[in-house]
């Protein structure tokens, strides 16, 4: 559920309650045009970072992990504008644990911030929280689907199912074989963007005429790589692996050298260690899709801020996700992670 700040939103649905039907529509769309959509319509300007700035704020950003690239860029994101705006940003880190989680939302509730971030380990198990946040009066803003319970300001989400599905393609016209068997290694996160990643996949896969012969997924790499050694050993004829997050990129790579196989790769999540193998010009890696975490790190502090300006947030902001390749490598490493010292370089 979503929670929006509104303004005049209120008094334009009245009159269209008394006018006909058409023109009540016309004034839903106007009202949905109204509020800001993508990351670039919540850019601040100089006047409103003033403002932010000279009203002593302070933002919770949670996220579930901090063990790959993209949690660490999506914080260093928000840890940078944060301090550009001159707001102060209490970070916390879940390592996976929903418990975790709750309790360091909880913390944040009672020292009373002004606004929280937050990737969920769990949309289910953190509603109760967001609900203790609304009954605070403290926006909250989340990446990956909304919580079963309390409403947010807005969802913000790469595209993740267009990223996966586009990355499949790549793979399936990599392989261009008919019936290529695919095997899928992913995160057992109970968010929609992971249900979206998987979707995407599966599409891919159909519309090529493929088959999906397991899915399976952990947290851990270590674990992965087992699994994906496994399905590599139980099938002679295995076309492809696909991987929806970045653990499981590593994982399959490691895999498929281990086995000595000749197995094309692709998944979601581009981050170093997989430019790293694009970059060396041997690698079965045929596209990743990468999700830009610093542009969302941003983007989470200028929503907030945006919302306690008084804006409205759309219900979903949609930020782009990149075609990573060995041909264009070089040119996404810098819009993915600007300032950032290549892994090919170090």
């Amino acid at each position: 559920m979503t929670r929006t700040i509104r303004s005049h939103r209120n008094t334009a649905v009245a009159v269209a309650l008394a006018l006909s039907a058409s023109i009540a529509l016309s004034g839903t769309a106007q009202a949905q045009d109204a509020c800001l959509a993508t990351a670039e319509d919540l850019h601040l300007t100089d006047e409103q970072k003033a403002d932010i700035s000279g009203r002593e704020l302070r933002f919770g950003f949670l996220t579930n992990n901090n063990s790959d690239d993209f949690s660490r860029t999506l914080i260093s994101g928000g840890e940078s504008y944060a301090a550009e705006v001159g707001v102060e940003l209490i970070v916390n880190s879940a390592d996976f644990d929903a418990n975790t989680q709750l309790s360091q939302f909880d913390a944040l509730v009672q020292q009373q911030v002004d606004g929280i971030f937050l990737t969920a380990v769990d949309a289910g198990s953190i509603g109760q929280a967001v609900r203790r946040a609304n009954d605070a009066d403290i926006p909250v803003f989340i990446v990956g689907g909304a919580p079963a319970r309390g409403d947010v300001i807005s969802v913000m989400n790469a595209s993740s199912y267009q990223g996966s599905y586009d990355a499949g393609v790549a793979l399936m016209e990599e392989i261009g074989e008919p019936n290529a068997k695919i095997a899928v290694l992913g995160i057992p996160f109970a968010l929609q963007t992971i249900r979206d990643r998987e979707k995407g996949i599966l599409d891919a896969i159909g519309a090529n005429g493929g088959q999906m012969i397991s899915m399976q997924s952990d947290f851990s790499q270590e674990t992965l790589l087992q699994l994906a050694t496994n399905v590599i050993q139980a099938n002679e004829d295995l076309g492809g692996i696909f991987a929806t997050w970045s653990l499981a990129v590593n994982a399959a790579t490691e895999a498929v050298k281990q086995s000595g196989r000749d197995i094309p790769i692709a998944g979601y999540d581009s981050e170093a260690p997989g430019y790293a193998e694009l970059a060396s010009g041997d690698t079965n890696i045929v596209a990743l899709s990468g999700q830009q975490a610093a542009l969302q790190g941003r983007a989470a502090i200028e929503g907030l801020a945006q919302a306690i300006l008084g804006a409205e947030l759309c219900e979903e902001i949609i930020t782009p996700n990149l075609l990573v390749t060995a041909e264009n490598h070089e040119e996404m490493w810098d819009i993915q992670y600007p300032g950032a010292t290549p892994p090919w370089q170090q």
